[in-house]
């Protein structure tokens, strides 16, 4: 059951560093910020105290309230991404770079507003479908370094104290059964085919896909165009492919050792339940102050793991083969368990530039958020009869290692939006801290998400094009290595792109 909790954190983005090192997937798949309309991500989100955007249902509900008049809008887009990856530790340093395109649905709409009489001046319902992450990416390695995944086999099979039918089915036994690990004196004592890292050559292709859309229900009022409140609830739908296909190849000829190749799939799959609240309050004409608190989305999910290799080896002076087309399987693992994400805090302040008969109008948008990822906790599911006392223990001492290795995150957001008659135009900045409370020697934890765009709004309807690039870095490992020796680490440089084209209609 450990196996499958281990890589149960992978999936959700929260990577015991007891267990492993710091994976690109702790970037990838705590990030719940994905902009969902062409405005707010030209802006660098920035919308939270001005509204009047459908964005704002998963930033500042309350920017629902601001609406006068009903909506309906469709963001397309595009996701570029470019992984440049080097070894940490290798004299020949050897690059790879890997580009990837894919389709990116934003966000689908509709809000409802209704005019009232009195002191509070519209009620409106929101209707929206919003993709708030993505996990499309592929990135490789390949070259001489540090570290290899067999002999972590023979140190993982040794740290067992097993027989061989009570390997690892996953990882050990798959090596044994292709004769790439071998107990001669039999027992619990394990050797492998090789022992030296430093003459075999190690690559991996990962390609990941899938996100997290979520379905929000929104509704806000308006009162005495002064106060504007509003929640959300929000049902995430999560979905992950994860393929992994990793190689290690002897270059010498003068070993047993000849070839290994390890392949991986995961897949998770799974729905959260959250609440978003938020508040606008208008001090004046110009400026505008806005909260808001998200819940954290209580995720049930369900993961199935398999694995599978084939290799080449001299064993008893003959050359034994496990053929790619005939590997070595495991059994297929499945795994139901919770996980509850950090709450989320945003403080946002609006100045709104130009009255109503000004020749030049705009906005200017400043934001602030905080959420504290060592606050994510994983649990058992009340319902599964087979936990045992040592599975909870075991799911303790996950969760200790969250709050001792992880740490709170500020977002800092800046936008601005100039209003030429129909047309607009938009630029924005983003800047995230690291999650992680050790630095990572030779990486930049901070993300840089710079925005600009464009934009034709009427009375009837309204366009808006935007494109945001983003640069951050990530230390990722292929496997969770025994110790830091054996361990072939590499620094990705990131750099993506996400294209939203918004239309919309008013009526």
């Amino acid at each position: 059951m450990k196996r499958f909790f281990v890589t149960s954190l992978l999936m959700i983005g929260v990577i015991s560093l007891v267990y492993a090192q710091i994976s690109s997937d702790a970037l990838l798949l705590s990030d719940r910020s994905q902009l969902t309309t062409a405005r707010s991500l030209s802006v660098g989100g920035a919308m939270g105290a001005l509204g009047g955007d459908m964005s704002t249902v998963n930033i500042n509900p309350a920017g629902i309230a601001i609406y006068r008049s009903s909506e309906f809008l469709l963001t397309p887009g595009l996701q570029f991404s470019s992984i440049r990856n080097t070894f940490v530790s290798d004299s020949l340093r050897p690059l790879s770079l890997n580009n990837r395109t894919a389709f990116n649905l934003g966000s689908i709409g509709l809000v409802i507003s209704q005019e009232l009489s009195g002191d509070w001046k519209n009620f409106n319902l929101g209707l929206s479908y919003n993709r708030i992450a993505s996990f499309n990416r592929t990135f490789s390695f390949s070259g001489i370094s540090t570290g290899s995944r067999l002999v972590n086999f023979v140190q993982e099979a040794n740290n067992s104290n097993s027989i061989p039918d009570n390997l690892d089915p996953f990882e050990e036994r798959l090596a044994w059964d292709a004769f790439l690990i071998d107990n001669p004196m039999g027992g619990t004592s394990y050797v492998g085919a090789a022992t030296d890292s430093n003459y075999i050559r190690k690559s991996q292709l990962v390609r990941q896909s899938g996100g997290i859309g979520e379905l929000g229900i929104s509704l806000g009022g308006n009162y005495m165009h002064k106060l504007y409140i509003g929640g959300t609830l929000g049902i995430n739908i999560l979905e992950q492919r994860d393929l992994r296909d990793y190689t290690e190849t002897e270059l010498t000829g003068n070993i047993d050792f000849k070839s290994m190749r390890f392949k991986e799939t995961r897949n998770v799959n799974g729905t959260g339940i959250n609440l978003k609240l938020g508040m606008i309050y208008r001090l004046n004409k110009i400026l505008r102050i806005g909260l808001a608190v998200h819940t954290p989305t209580a995720y049930s999910l369900k993961e199935s793991y398999e694995t599978q290799l084939s290799g080449s080896v001299i064993w008893n002076d003959s050359l034994r083969t496990t053929p790619d087309n005939n590997p070595k399987l495991s059994p297929t693992g499945q795994f139901k368990h919770n996980f509850y994400s950090p709450w989320l805090f945003n403080f946002s302040v609006g100045i709104v530039i130009g009255g109503k008969d000004a020749k030049t109008k705009g906005f200017i948008g400043v934001e602030g958020e905080y959420l504290d990822y060592s606050g994510g906790n994983f649990s058992l599911k009340a319902t599964d009869n087979s936990a045992t006392t040592e599975d909870q223990e075991y799911m303790n001492k996950i969760n200790s290692a969250i709050s001792d290795n992880y740490q709170g995150v500020a977002r800092g957001k800046f936008g601005a939006e100039l209003s030429l008659g129909t047309f607009r135009i938009r630029t924005g900045y983003r800047l995230q801290t690291s999650p992680y409370q050790k630095e990572i020697k030779g990486v930049n934890d901070l993300r840089h998400d710079i925005s600009a765009g464009l934009g034709i709004r009427t009375d009837d309807y309204f366009v808006d094009l935007a494109y945001a690039y983003t640069i951050n870095q990530f230390e990722y490992s292929p496997y969770y290595a025994t110790s830091e020796i054996n361990n072939p680490r590499t620094i990705n440089d990131l750099k993506s792109g996400l294209l939203l084209l918004t239309f919309g209609l008013r009526f």
